[in-house]
């Protein structure tokens, strides 16, 4: 099988599709952002294993549905240059795509929409009856900082997959997946940079098609296209 053949495609959202750290971004809203910026940067260096800090971020959060569903907006108006682009490709190519994160469900809905995604995988705010803020749901396995490798080795293992992510959470799937490909086009990590075999530095998404799919689907996709 082509080296560069793939079934599965799965990307991480914040720093990757989305030029923004969603839960940043609603912090410096509600007036704490400096206290979950500097949470969310020892995290996805690796810094600080995201086990001991997500659910204080979020506490500190606290938001509410309204203000997750503002997220998604948000990530609306700072995708990644040629994200939709390139994903439209894949989609064309008829491969299976996932969104992977350790975003909040209802932030990620919007955007997974617009990608025309119907794969999610992502942390889960719990809410009381009026949409108001009442924990993290500590079961899910994205609260931990091998979450995402977890998630990776549950697909069928006769599929080739592929993970494309900023951080160290996202490195972590690199032993069960056939292809990892560190992107640093809005965010470099120097974890993720020197220890993944494929590393992307450019911030348009559409570079990483020659490592996504094979001579041959991309022939396949120009002749579809043209015609």
């Amino acid at each position: 099988m082509d080296p560069k053949y793939h079934d599965i495609i799965c990307f991480d959202v914040d720093s990757t599709l989305v030029t923004c750290e969603g839960v940043d971004w609603l912090a410096d809203q509600k007036g704490v952002g400096d206290e979950v910026r500097e949470l969310t940067q020892l995290s996805m260096d690796g810094t600080i294993p995201i086990d001991e800090i997500f659910e204080k971020k979020i506490d500190i959060l606290s938001p509410s549905r309204k203000e997750l569903s503002s997220i998604g907006d948000h990530y609306l108006t700072c995708i990644t240059p040629d994200a939709k682009e390139l994903i439209s490709l894949l989609q064309k190519a008829e491969k299976e795509l996932w969104l992977i994160t350790g975003g909040l469900h209802e932030a990620i809905v919007p955007l997974a929409r617009f990608l025309n995604i119907s794969n999610i995988q992502s942390n889960t705010v719990l809410f009381n009856i009026d949409g108001d803020y009442e924990g993290i749901d500590p079961k899910n396995i994205l609260t931990r900082a091998d979450g995402k490798a977890t998630f990776a080795k549950s697909f069928d293992p006769t599929k080739a997959v592929a993970f494309v992510g900023d951080s160290v959470t996202d490195l972590a799937t690199q032993p069960f997946v056939k292809t990892f490909i560190g992107f640093g086009g809005v965010v470099v990590r120097e974890k993720v940079k020197k220890n993944c075999e494929f590393y992307v530095s450019t911030k348009n998404m559409l570079s990483l098609i020659d490592l996504l799919l094979t001579s041959e689907e991309k022939i396949n996709l120009t002749t579809t296209t043209a015609l």
